[in-house]
C-alpha cells in the first residue's frame, strides 16, 4: 500500500528508470542473498541453503520525491525519497538437502536519503554522494513451511534487518567519491543536528503473559541503527523504569523513534507486549514532550515518555548550563557533549606473530560508549576513512580511548589515551588530520580528526542560586529560601525512611531532610491572632524529586478561616491547579472538612513535571466553601514553582490567603 506525502512530488520518469533497470538489479540482489544473508544465517544453521530465489516482475517504487530548499548547506544538495516494494517475490531455501520454507508476499518500505556534497566550480560539479536510510525499513513478509522450526522466522527477519542496519542506516551509509580533490572526511563524516533525550518513565495495563498472571516488561527503543534497552521489571503490569536515554539525531523533521514492549522468558522467545512509533519533530514541541502513547497491535496497554531536545554548539561556555541539568534529574547515564571523529589511516603498525601482517580494526572507547571500524586485511598501513560518534559524559574528565586490534590473533596491536579536555582548548573544539604517536610501537601513527560539541537544552535555564555552584555540594546554596511570612518556629518532624526506598532516593531524602531541618517554617502547631484583613493561611509541603522528576504536594491544614457568622461554619475544601505553557491545566482537590475553621487535610497529590519545566509554571491553590445549595471562594494563593530551586527542591511553608485572582 503507497502512502502520498504532500510534501513530496511524484516522478513517474523515475520508476520508468527503476522498471527497466529492474532485471540488472533482481541479478544483483540474488547474489547479495546467497552470499552475505545466507553466510549470517549458516552461524546458526549451518545447513541452510537459499536453493530459487526471484524477486518478481514489479519494481519497487517511488511514491515521492522531495529535494531541500531550505536549512540545509549551501554546498550540498539532500533529496529524500519515499521507496515502497510489493512485489511477486519468491523465495525457496532448504536445510540439509531439503526444502523447508517459502518467502511471500514480501514487502518494504523505507525513506532514503541522498546527499551530494560538496558542490564544486568545475567538473565534475558534485565532489561526492551519500546514501542512507534515514530509519529502519518496514518490512513485512510470510514465511510459509517452517513453523516446526523454533525462532527461525524470527532469525530471519533479525538477520535482515541487521544486514540493513549495519550498511544503510543512519549513522551508516554508502559513500562515493566523484572528485579526488575532495577530503574524504568531509564526505563520509555528518554533523547531527542535535541529540533526543528520552524519559522511559513508566507503562500501565500491560498485557498478562506469565502463568502467574503477570509479566516481566522491557523497551527497546531505536532511531535509525541505535538501539538501546530498559532494565526488566519483574511480575510488574504497571512497571516503572524511570529510564534516561539518548539518540544522536540527523534531522528531527525526517527521523522517527520507535518502541517495543517485551516480556522476558528464560526458556522460550520473548512475549511482545506492543510497539508504537513518534514523529521526532512533534514530540520535541512545548507541551507535547511529555506523554502517554497506546501501545499498538495489543488489546490493551500504554507507556509514559518524555523527551527533551539538545542542540548542539561549540560554545565551551554551555557546559556549565549542561551538567546543572544532568546532575538536577541525578542519573548516571545522561551526557554532556557529542564527539565526531573521523579515522583516515594508520602507518608502521607491528605484523603479528611469524612475521604476518595483520588485520587491524580498531575500537574507540569513551566512558561506558563504544564502537568499532571495519577490518583492513593484510596491511601494517590501514586507511579505514571511517565516521564515528560518540556521547561524552564529562568533557572535562573523560578521555577517547583508542586501541588498535588484530582480527585474526585478537591482540592488541597499539594503543593511546586523547584527554577530550585538550580538545576543548582548541579552535571550535575541533582538529583536522591530526597525526599521533600510538604507545606500544615508536614507528606507528594514527590520523584522526575530531571535533566536539556541548549538548544544549534550550528550555533550562540557570537560576541565581546554583550557578555558582552545585545544589547537592554546597549546603549553604541548598538551604538559601525564600519566606513567606513564617508560622512560629516550634519543631522539626521528617518522615522516617521506608525499608524498599532505593539508595539514590534515600541519598535525595537525606538531602532533604537537612533542607528541612534548618528550615525554621516547620511546625507541627501554632495559634495566629486574626487581624480583620485576613482570609486564614495554609500549611503546605511542595517536594519536588528531580529523579522522578514529579512535583509531590501535601495540603497539610488550613489556620484561622474567617468566621463572619458564628451559625454559619464553613465546610472547607482545597482545589489545586498546576498551569504552565502549552499544557492543559491539572488539577486535584482535597475532600471537605465540615464545619472547621480549622481543618486538618494531610492530602498528597502529584504531578509529573521535567525540571527545566519546574520554573514557568504555577501552583494554583483556592480555599472554598462547600454548602449545599452554592460554593463559595474562602481565599487564594498562586505560587510561583521557580521558588523552589531557591529552597533545594524542598518547600514546607504557612501561606496566607488572599482575595481571589484567577477565576477558577
Amino acid at each position: 500500500m503507497a502512502v502520498n506525502f504532500p510534501d513530496r512530488e511524484r516522478a513517474e520518469w523515475l520508476n520508468d528508470i527503476i522498471s527497466q533497470l529492474w532485471p540488472n538489479l533482481n541479478n544483483y540482489i540474488v547474489k547479495y542473498c546467497r552470499g552475505k544473508i545466507q553466510t549470517n544465517i549458516r552461524k546458526k544453521f549451518d545447513s541452510f541453503r537459499f536453493e530459487d530465489i526471484d524477486f518478481g516482475s514489479s519494481p519497487p517504487k517511488i511514491d515521492g520525491i522531495k529535494v531541500y530548499n531550505q536549512s540545509v548547506a549551501k554546498d550540498s544538495i539532500v533529496i529524500d525519497f519515499e521507496v515502497f516494494y510489493d512485489g511477486d517475490c519468491d523465495v525457496n531455501f532448504s536445510m540439509s538437502g531439503a526444502q523447508i520454507g517459502t518467502i511471500k508476499d514480501f514487502q518494504m518500505g523505507v525513506e532514503i536519503r541522498v546527499v551530494l556534497k560538496p558542490l564544486l566550480f568545475k567538473m565534475p560539479v558534485i565532489g561526492g554522494i551519500q546514501i542512507f536510510f534515514l530509519n529502519v525499513p518496514d518490512i513485512e513478509f510470510e514465511l510459509e513451511g517452517i513453523t516446526g522450526i523454533p525462532g527461525f522466522s524470527y532469525l530471519v527477519r533479525q538477520k535482515i534487518e541487521e544486514i540493513i542496519k549495519k550498511k544503510l542506516v543512519f549513522p551508516n551509509k554508502i559513500t562515493k567519491r566523484f572528485s579526488k580533490a575532495i577530503e574524504a572526511a568531509e564526505l563520509k563524516s555528518i554533523e547531527p543536528a542535535g541529540v533526543l533525550r528520552v524519559h522511559v518513565f513508566e507503562a500501565r495495563d500491560l498485557e498478562k503473559k506469565d502463568v502467574t498472571g503477570k509479566s516481566d516488561p522491557y523497551v527497546i527503543l531505536h532511531v535509525g541503527a541505535q538501539e538501546l534497552k530498559t532494565q526488566v521489571i519483574k511480575r510488574d503490569l504497571n512497571p516503572q523504569w524511570d529510564y534516561y536515554c539518548e539518540f544522536i539525531i540527523l534531522d528531527p523533521e525526517a527521523q522517527q523513534l520507535y518502541f517495543k514492549l517485551f516480556d522476558q522468558d528464560e526458556f522460550r522467545e520473548d512475549d511482545f507486549l506492543g510497539s508504537g512509533a513518534v514523529d521526532i519533530s512533534e514530540v520535541i514541541k512545548p507541551g507535547k514532550n511529555d506523554q502517554w502513547f497506546n501501545l499498538e497491535n495489543v488489546k490493551h496497554g500504554k507507556i509514559h515518555l518524555r523527551f527533551s531536545w539538545l542542540g548542539l554548539t561549540s560554545e565551551l561556555n554551555a557546559l556549565n548550563l549542561t551538567t546543572q541539568e544532568t546532575k538536577l534529574l541525578k542519573t548516571e547515564n545522561l551526557h554532556a557533549g557529542l564527539l565526531t571523529l573521523y579515522v583516515d589511516s594508520a602507518i608502521n603498525l607491528p605484523k603479528i606473530k611469524f612475521y604476518k601482517k595483520p588485520d587491524p580494526y580498531i575500537i574507540l572507547t569513551v566512558g561506558d560508549n563504544q564502537t568499532k571500524s571495519r577490518r583492513r586485511r593484510h596491511t601494517c598501513d590501514p586507511t579505514w576513512e571511517q565516521g564515528f560518534y560518540l556521547l561524552v559524559k564529562n568533557p572535562e574528565t573523560d578521555s577517547l580511548i583508542i586501541t588498535v586490534m588484530d582480527k585474526h590473533s585478537d591482540s592488541t596491536l597499539d594503543k593511546m589515551v586523547y584527554n577530550i579536555k585538550d580538545l576543548c582548548d582548541k579552535p571550535s573544539m575541533q582538529i583536522s588530520k591530526e597525526k599521533f604517536q600510538l604507545q606500544l610501537n615508536s614507528e606507528s601513527k594514527l590520523t584522526l580528526s575530531m571535533q566536539l560539541r556541548i549538548m544544549q537544552n534550550a528550555l533550562f535555564e540557570a537560576t541565581e542560586s546554583d550557578s555558582d555552584s552545585d545544589l547537592d555540594d554546597c549546603p549553604s546554596t541548598v538551604s538559601r529560601r525564600k519566606s513567606f511570612n513564617k508560622a512560629p518556629k516550634e519543631i522539626v518532624h521528617i518522615e522516617p525512611l521506608s525499608p524498599a526506598t532505593s539508595n539514590s532516593d534515600q541519598i535525595e531524602a537525606f538531602q532533604k531532610s537537612e533542607v528541612a531541618a534548618s528550615n525554621a517554617s516547620l511546625i507541627q502547631k501554632s495559634t495566629f491572632v486574626q487581624r480583620p484583613e485576613e482570609r486564614g493561611r495554609i500549611e503546605l509541603t511542595l517536594d519536588y524529586s528531580g529523579t522522578r522528576q514529579k512535583l509531590l504536594v501535601t495540603v497539610h491544614r488550613i489556620a484561622n478561616l474567617p468566621l463572619k457568622n458564628p451559625g454559619d461554619i464553613p465546610d472547607p475544601y482545597v482545589k489545586l491547579r498546576l498551569e504552565g505553557p502549552g499544557i492543559s491545566p491539572v488539577k486535584h482537590r482535597t475532600k471537605v472538612v465540615l464545619d472547621s475553621c480549622d481543618p486538618v487535610y494531610e492530602h498528597t497529590f502529584e504531578y509529573l513535571l521535567s525540571v527545566f519545566e519546574l520554573p514557568a509554571h504555577r501552583l494554583i491553590v483556592t480555599v472554598k466553601n462547600k454548602k449545599l445549595f452554592h460554593t463559595s471562594i474562602l481565599g487564594q494563593k498562586i505560587i510561583d514553582l521557580d521558588i523552589l530551586e531557591a529552597s533545594g527542591f524542598l518547600l514546607r511553608d504557612w501561606f496566607d490567603l488572599q482575595e481571589e485572582e484567577v477565576s477558577d
